[in-house]
């Protein structure tokens, strides 16, 4: 367990050609993909191993956001899950939670056949508001067991991204000594520093980290993350800072003849938003419990996320992909009575199809139990 506390705003990019005429990709919150090869890069250094394809196998799940309190305990942020929608503003504002739930008689959509749209409660009417991008993780498991923390509980807990630090970089002409316009281009990057201005009067005296486990232990130093060379901290973290399923959690899920998975980080999938160990009639077995068979009923996801980089042990650029955002919720029905330590085995796991993506800790997800509806 380890929890790196960035030192300069985080550049990300998602692999998106520019130029000084199409500008800088915004702020983004680290793939999993950056934070994977940080952390092998620093255990390789440490160790002295190769920089070589077989670092690659070293697994890693996050990164997860955590915010230190006043003892310096970290508490998990979680991103807000695609299935709870705010409406209204100021003293109106609330937060909703949408559900599968078959359309009315005589209507219908271009879903697929034999999902049921997700919905909000019937009757319910408003104009769309705004919140937090990021939970507080017993909010979520509260959001999961039926009660809906109040708006003013999700932003006094909660997180979202202020507007991210922009920098112009300039190359000057050795002819001309003036700039080089093909060289003039801008990055933005997310700041978690302590010295953030939002970060002053949310959260004073303490910035966010990152939150993460790695295959290997790893000593505390100075870790390079993102672009650009920007330095972290790294701590490392006993166990219980990962997060642990309430008492009885899977017991229920086995009551309840359901489940839902909630992603914690992006996700990637063969059959683009569909799991690809999801068969045509919607039923399977995720990787990591073979042995479990479930039946997707429905499923809540925000647009997609483009993803790319350089592979730097085959020197190539990566393809681009579709990444399924974090926050996106699957409800599953169990088929069968499994036994409870077969469903937690998919606490805090990866659904990714590819082992490698597995390894990279893409697709991470909460399960939490779920009444399906008759069938």
């Amino acid at each position: 367990m380890v929890s790196l506390e960035p030192l300069a705003p985080i550049i990300v990019r998602s692999g998106r050609p520019f130029d000084f005429q199409a500008g800088a990709d915004p702020a983004r919150f680290p793939p999993p993909s950056t934070l994977a090869g940080c952390l092998r890069t620093a255990w390789a250094r440490a160790t002295g191993q190769d920089f070589g394809l077989a670092l690659a196998e070293l697994p890693v799940a996050g990164p997860l956001l955590a915010c230190p309190d006043a003892s310096g305990k970290l508490r998990l942020l979680v991103p807000k899950p695609a299935d709870a929608i705010y409406r209204g503003h100021g003293d109106e504002a609330r937060c909703l939670r949408a559900e599968p739930q078959p359309f009315p008689p005589g209507t219908g959509s271009d879903l697929p056949e034999g999902l049921l749209p997700v919905r909000l409660p019937p009757g319910e009417r408003g104009k769309g508001g705004a919140g937090p991008a990021w939970w507080d993780c017993g909010h979520l498991l509260d959001f999961r067991q039926g009660r809906i923390p109040s708006h003013k509980e999700l932003t006094e807990r909660g997180w979202s991204p202020p507007s991210g630090d922009l920098r112009t970089h300039v190359a000057i002409d050795s002819g001309t000594l003036a700039a080089d316009p093909g060289r003039l281009f801008q990055t933005e990057g997310l700041d978690l520093e302590t010295t953030n201005p939002w970060l002053k009067e949310h959260r004073p005296g303490s910035g966010l980290r990152l939150l993460a486990r790695c295959g290997e232990p790893l000593p505390a130093g100075l870790v390079h993350l993102g672009g650009e060379r920007r330095l972290a901290a790294l701590y490392p973290e006993p166990e219980t800072t990962w997060p642990v399923p309430p008492p009885g959690w899977f017991e229920r899920m086995t009551k309840a003849g359901g489940l839902t998975l909630t992603l914690l980080t992006p996700a990637s999938f063969a059959a683009g938003y569909r799991p690809g160990w999801v068969a045509d009639d919607w039923q399977g077995a995720p990787p990591v419990a073979p042995a479990l068979s479930l039946r997707l009923i429905a499923a809540a996801l925000e647009r997609w996320q483009p993803h790319s980089g350089w592979d730097l042990a085959r020197r190539q650029p990566r393809p681009t992909r579709k990444l399924v955002g974090a926050g996106a919720t699957y409800w599953f029905r169990l088929i069968g009575t499994p036994d409870p330590q077969a469903l937690a085995s998919l606490w805090l796991t990866s659904l990714c199809d590819a082992e490698q993506d597995r390894r990279d800790g893409f697709g991470l997800a909460l399960p939490a139990p779920w009444s399906p509806p008759p069938a």
